[in-house]
């Protein structure tokens, strides 16, 4: 049985700067390697690689109407995926300003534009009517941070179907109650996808392992904690654990590459219940894809690296 799938969050335009080791001095102009633009954020990033995997599914979020917008829209609908954009008259569209550079980590500036005003409301019913549904960029959407997220999370599983959630790094550095509102809205999760950094400031825990056990009580359904070019770490009900290490790839774009794994994982999970093999599809596909160039980015399930499922260690 081929099972639905739904993505909802942020889609934006993303401008990726590589390297970026330093602001430039007030009136300076340093030239650096590459500045790429794509239609992006973490919905579009998913519904891109998703597409990419020939894996049908369904796109909701919302741009501007302003040249960004327009030119977001158009290519998300070139890959058959902007059927459920919305275009909103008078608005800005999000964007984010990547700064990437080898040996450190990656770093934004973002607008949220749109996305500050696009709230539960905005969202169609038939987005939550899905066999899996993921919502991701939580906190690159304000409208909808706390109790519309949460009732996102809610109609999905009233539905029947599965909750995949991805938060993203909140941009208040986890100062204020950003940790407490999410571990409120963990038990209404299925799958977690957290990256270490964002795990570590969730528990409190330095360790990977200690975190993933600590959310995977809070949860109650799967924690994937995502270590980069490490692989990931991840625990499930009834006790399982898993570890699977990334193969070696020389990184050309990290930007996107947690939201390439969970295409992966969710092209599995369409076809196979089995989270062992979807997240060695997952690992596969965000490898590829920071292996890849920024605008060709994608692959098909041909191109993904090696031949067989990559195995769990443990």
């Amino acid at each position: 049985m081929t099972r639905s799938v739904h993505v909802l969050g942020n889609v934006q335009l993303d401008v990726i700067a590589t390297p970026v080791t330093r602001l430039p001095d007030p009136g300076g102009d340093d030239v650096i390697d590459h500045i790429a633009v794509r239609p992006a954020g973490a919905a579009g990033n998913v519904s891109l690689a998703l597409a990419g995997l020939e894996v049908s599914h369904r796109l909701f979020g919302a741009v501007g109407d302003d040249q960004a917008g327009r030119w977001v829209a158009a290519e998300l609908r070139r890959a058959g995926l902007g059927d459920d954009l919305q275009v909103v008259a008078g608005q800005e569209t999000g964007i984010s300003i990547a700064l990437e550079a080898v040996g450190r980590e990656r770093a934004f500036l973002t607008a949220h534009g749109v996305l500050k005003t696009y709230t539960e409301a905005d969202v169609p019913a038939e987005a939550t009517a899905a066999d899996l549904v993921m919502l991701t960029g939580y906190f690159s959407l304000p409208g909808l941070r706390g109790s519309g997220a949460l009732d996102l999370l809610r109609r999905t599983r009233a539905h029947g179907g599965r909750t995949v959630f991805d938060t993203g790094w909140d941009p208040d550095d986890w100062r204020g109650d950003a940790d407490r509102e999410v571990l409120a809205m963990l038990p209404s999760v299925d799958i977690f996808l957290p990256n270490e950094p964002e795990a570590q400031a969730l528990t409190g825990e330095a360790d990977p392992e200690a975190a993933a056990d600590s959310l995977q009580r809070a949860c109650g359904g799967w924690v994937v904690v995502k270590l980069a070019e490490r692989g990931l770490v991840a625990r499930g009900p009834d006790g399982a654990r898993l570890r699977l290490a990334a193969p070696p790839v020389v990184a050309k774009d990290t930007t996107g590459a947690g939201d390439s794994l969970a295409a992966g994982m969710l092209a599995e999970l369409a076809e196979h219940d089995d989270m062992a093999r979807a997240l060695a599809t997952g690992v596969r596909v965000a490898s590829t894809v920071i292996g890849r160039d920024s605008l060709a980015r994608y692959p098909s399930r041909a191109e993904l690296l090696g031949e067989e499922p990559l195995a769990p260690l443990s």
